[in-house]
């Protein structure tokens, strides 16, 4: 399985749409795991989905991630874990043992573990200003 993971400091980094750097690393070689380290240059979304895309992954591991960005990488075809946090290390590690849907690889204060959007169960401010109750 090919896989990428925007990195910053050892870690996830923790929005997609602004990291610089991308660890791939493909976990069928045959003499192991091999890693590369890929920048991400491109700011306007669209090249950055187009720059992912030619990375060819099997899956995307990443932190926060704008829908319009996540909407262009399903597009192309990219599968995405999105709301993860963690040390690169661990997350790789909790990945090919099947655990990376535990609490402690979900980023802080994340939806509750419900996806996103969900559960925030009290008032907030449109952009109007406006305060109004999510249904």
């Amino acid at each position: 399985m090919r896989v990428g993971i925007p990195i910053w400091n050892g870690r996830v980094s923790p929005v997609l749409d602004t990291a610089e750097r991308v660890v791939v690393v493909d976990t069928d070689a045959e003499a192991g795991d091999v890693r590369e380290e890929v920048a991400l240059q491109p700011r306007r979304l669209p090249l950055r989905a187009a720059r992912i895309a030619e990375l060819r992954l099997d899956l995307l591991v990443c932190g926060a991630v704008s829908r319009p960005l996540a909407e262009m990488l399903a597009a192309a075809g990219v599968r995405v874990e999105p709301w993860i946090a963690g040390d690169v290390e661990d997350v790789l590690g909790a990945l090919t043992t099947g655990q990376l849907d535990r609490p402690r690889y979900r980023m802080p204060g994340c939806c509750g573990g419900r996806g996103p959007g969900r559960g925030r169960g009290r008032a907030h401010r449109g952009r109007t200003g406006v305060q109004r109750r999510n249904g």
